[in-house]
């Protein structure tokens, strides 16, 4: 099975980076581009069963067009951008679209680097760009050839970078890419969705334009914490809909000498989750650690319970910059049956990423007889405690912070069932929202069970009111 893991793209908003070279390939206010043809892939439009038409509609397919801007007020101002639908139902191979030059384009150092305005309905799966290629996705290609990334946020402008160094080193020159728009590598069609593209550009910066540096120089992150949560976290992903998460009282009494957290994440993994799915954190802006330091991504993890024919649990450390370059722990980082109920400190040198976007805790990571990842059984981790600074070795005592957060479930069960969205537990009010923030269905609760009709299927927001006014907020897939 293939699976997303190197990437060379990037993402982020707030005010513009400029380079000291651009070449402008497209920008929807200005006609023509540089480009001959941007459209479904050519192989594909002549199907006969439109098996491979995903784009228009369904008496036009495979057409894009230049469309209003579906938002003016972040990243990309401009009144026009591509636009294209994908139709729910059909085939995710091939849901290519090809960007197609004029005329071939020879990279240098002053045009290493290709920018991408993007706008997403849905997030889906991510998306992959593949450079001079619309036929062959090979694993091999990924971060010199082919890039597999995400958005971050569903309706909303954010800027791709693609590095070209490899074009650069072996003289071949930019001829095309192809973007395959939905990389759930055969599993359920998407639905409907809308995207845009816009002010598609080569330049000499690495850097997203509009990216957020942070301007701390070291990292604390209590989740339980109101200022540091607010602080360090703009969004957290639990990567799949089975896994849950919630903040909750530090069950651990006996280890407040090392960890005196009020309140800490305890994270549900699913049997259901991919080796790679675990508990991601997303900061508000990238954290610098290319100061000529070394740095290190440290988190405090507890297991309660273990499988004593599993010894020891591998908990791998994640962390991405915020072009999809990433570094892990590997098998390094291990915990023992014999620490079941203690804090224990995991770390990773993350120097080398130069940027630190996202990071996420993968918890019991397994392996099979022939060295590749399984999946492992569902169990129940704590984290708290993160931190980004010069110290390499593992903490024996961390002191959190008075003030505790409840940002997500205050004990609340929310899922998908029939094409409803159900939350169970002590919730006053519930609100559904689609992927665009728009308001879909509310309700006062009156028991321990909220039911919530939605009218089709896709991912939707739940935010959720509890008695003494604690809201949260969570992610469901409706199927």
């Amino acid at each position: 099975m293939k699976k997303l893991i190197l990437l060379a793209m990037a993402i982020y908003c707030f005010g513009f980076i400029s380079a000291q070279t651009e070449t402008k390939l497209f920008t929807g206010d200005t006609t023509p581009s540089l480009f001959s043809r941007i459209d479904f892939v050519s192989w594909g439009m002549g199907d006969a069963a439109n098996n491979y038409v995903n784009y228009g509609t369904a008496d036009a397919p495979a057409f894009t067009e230049v469309a209003t801007n579906p938002d003016k007020t972040g990243l990309n101002a401009t009144d026009k951008a591509l636009h294209l639908t994908s139709l729910k139902g059909h085939s995710w191979w091939p849901d290519f679209l090809d960007f197609t030059l004029t005329a071939p384009i020879t990279i240098t150092a002053d045009n290493r680097y290709l920018h991408i305005y993007h706008f997403r309905e849905n997030l889906n799966k991510g998306f992959s760009v593949n450079i001079n290629n619309e036929k062959t996705w090979d694993d091999p290609d990924k971060g010199t050839k082919r890039f597999d990334s995400n958005l971050t946020t569903a309706g909303k402008w954010e800027d791709v970078v693609v590095d070209l160094k490899w074009f650069m080193d072996n003289n071949e020159p930019l001829s095309m890419f192809c973007v395959l728009m939905d990389t759930n590598w055969g599993a359920d069609a998407e639905p409907t969705t809308n995207y845009y593209f816009d002010e598609i550009v080569l330049n000499n910066s690495n850097l997203p334009r509009g990216l957020n540096i942070l301007p701390d120089t070291e990292m604390s992150l209590f989740y339980g914490n109101t200022a540091s949560y607010n602080k360090w976290v703009k969004s957290i992903d639990t990567q799949n809909t089975e896994n849950a998460y919630s903040i909750v009282a530090n069950p651990f009494t006996t280890q407040t000498a090392v960890l005196n957290s009020a309140q800490v994440v305890k994270f549900d993994k699913s049997a259901n989750a991919a080796w790679w799915q675990g508990f991601r954190t997303l900061l508000p802006g990238v954290f610098k650690v290319n100061d000529g330091k070394q740095y290190y991504l440290h988190v405090m993890v507890n297991i309660p319970t273990m499988d004593p024919a599993q010894d020891p649990y591998i908990i791998q450390l994640n962390a991405k910059d915020f072009a999809g370059n990433q570094l892990d722990s590997g098998d390094f980082q291990k915990y023992f049956n014999s620490d079941a109920g203690n804090w224990m400190d995991m770390v990773l040198d993350v120097t080398s990423l130069g940027y630190i976007q996202e990071f996420t805790v993968r918890c019991d990571v397994r392996k099979d007889a022939n060295d590749a990842y399984i999946n492992s059984p569902a169990g129940t981790f704590y984290i708290d405690a993160v931190s980004i600074d010069t110290n390499p070795d593992p903490r024996t005592t961390v002191t959190a912070p008075n003030a505790v957060n409840n940002p997500n479930q205050n004990n609340l069960k929310v899922y998908s069932a029939n094409h409803n969205v159900v939350v169970e537990g002590n919730a006053a009010s519930v609100e559904v929202y689609n992927m665009l923030g728009k308001s879909l269905n509310k309700a006062t609760a009156t028991g321990s069970k909220t039911v919530l009709p939605v009218s089709q299927g896709g991912v939707y927001l739940v935010k959720t009111t509890t008695a003494d006014g604690n809201v949260s907020n969570s992610k469901v897939l409706v199927k």
